[in-house]
């Protein structure tokens, strides 16, 4: 079977697999998931299922401070990171953190890591 992006994430035939392309979000737990079909909506999944909300329920819930800041929102529910190419978005815990660097060292995260 082919690696692509409905593959569990593996950091050595992603290296493989894919140039200069990296879309994930890092559980809380430093499990990594691509971003399919795209970060805001993998993180709606998550927030869902870890909620038991219909998406109707969880675009309810966001505080209209998040608006039109709604991944930031979604990512702060599921604990996830977002992370792309040069940079991610959330809050790094411990196992995220070692995640990232891990990617980074491996060549396939270029940003930075606060």
């Amino acid at each position: 079977m082919a690696y692509d992006l409905y593959s569990e994430f593996d950091i050595q035939k992603h290296k493989e697999t894919f140039v200069n392309y990296l879309e994930v979000l890092i559980e809380s737990n430093g499990h990594v998931l691509y971003a399919i079909p795209s970060h805001q909506e993998m993180a709606i999944k998550l927030a869902c299922e870890a909620k038991g909300w219909t998406r109707e329920e969880l675009n309810q819930a966001c505080p209209q401070e998040y608006y039109f800041d709604f991944l930031v929102w979604v990512l702060s529910l599921t604990g996830c990171v977002s992370v792309w190419n040069d940079f991610y978005m959330g809050e790094l815990n411990e196992k995220q953190r070692e995640k990232l660097i891990e990617m980074k060292r491996e060549g396939i995260y270029k940003g930075g890591i606060k």
